[in-house]
């Protein structure tokens, strides 16, 4: 025992450190945990506005084996820059959810219950009219209010996503993730939109946050191309996430839709 203490102060004053920095430090990241086969992470991934790079998106989810869900607005359908009626189906086909996102992707909070209405109810029955049995609603720009909330139900939605609220940059002390069975259904949380500055470390990290505690996490994404814009990712960003995120199944983390994430079930259309 002396000999061993010796040695190891014979090395402190040859190499100026303590002789257990020589030691291999450990992993502690959350990365690094212990793999959990019990499922307790659902990650929702959402992509709002039918842009047409959501074509290549879907194609990019299936190689992972994963499904996303994608909030249209059926009057902008064809027109520059948006999906066609065919590649949106070519999307459903492909096992993804289709989802209500009004007719022209207004701000619900600012119109009367009437107009919130229109905008609601006749998107879902062109959705229907197209063949998509929509069960939930994305609110454009996340701007909702009680009225706006009334009438997604009436419209037959079973559930509504918000923008915000979860943990982010802009609110460290939010919730990490929704409960399994949010109290509010038309008012389902998310962190912030993804954008043309959220780094790849920091999606990751929206993640293992949920990780901890468990739960629902919608993750909201708009354009998937280089440079296009604020609300935009680049496809090399998402598809090194989407890698990343198949590997955390070990940990009990799993994709699903909005609709399988929350259990959503189909409504009848109310009357005209």
């Amino acid at each position: 025992m002396r000999i061993a203490r010796w040695a190891a102060a014979l090395l402190v004053a040859l190499i100026g450190v303590p002789a257990m920095s020589a030691m291999p430090a450990q992993a502690s990241s959350a990365e690094t945990a212990k793999p959990s086969k019990k499922v307790s992470t659902v990650v929702s991934l959402t992509f709002d506005d039918g842009d047409v790079t959501h074509l290549a998106v879907a194609r990019m989810l299936e190689k992972r084996k994963m499904r996303g869900t994608f909030y249209i607005n059926t009057e902008t359908i064809g027109d520059e820059l948006k999906l066609t009626r065919a590649q949106v189906a070519s999307i459903a086909k492909g096992g993804h959810e289709i989802g209500g996102h009004t007719l022209t992707h207004v701000r619900l909070s600012e119109l009367l219950p009437s107009e919130q209405r229109v905008q609601i109810c006749d998107d879902r029955r062109t959705l229907a009219a197209w063949g998509y049995r929509a069960t939930t609603l994305a609110y454009p720009f996340g701007a909702e209010d009680a009225d706006a909330k009334k009438v997604a139900r009436q419209c037959g939605y079973d559930v509504a996503r918000t923008v915000g609220g979860l943990k982010e940059w802009g609110c460290p002390r939010c919730p990490a993730a929704e409960i399994s069975r949010p109290k509010d259904r038309y008012g389902i949380r998310t962190p912030g939109s993804v954008r043309d500055d959220t780094s790849l470390r920091e999606i990751k990290q929206q993640v293992l946050d949920a990780e901890k505690t468990g739960g629902i996490l919608p993750l909201v994404f708009h354009r998937v191309c280089d440079g296009c814009g604020v609300y935009s990712v680049p496809p090399k960003i998402l598809d090194d996430f989407l890698g990343w995120l198949a590997t955390r199944k070990s940990h009990g983390t799993v994709v699903k839709t909005m609709h399988d994430a929350l259990g959503a079930k189909y409504r009848p259309l109310p009357n005209q």
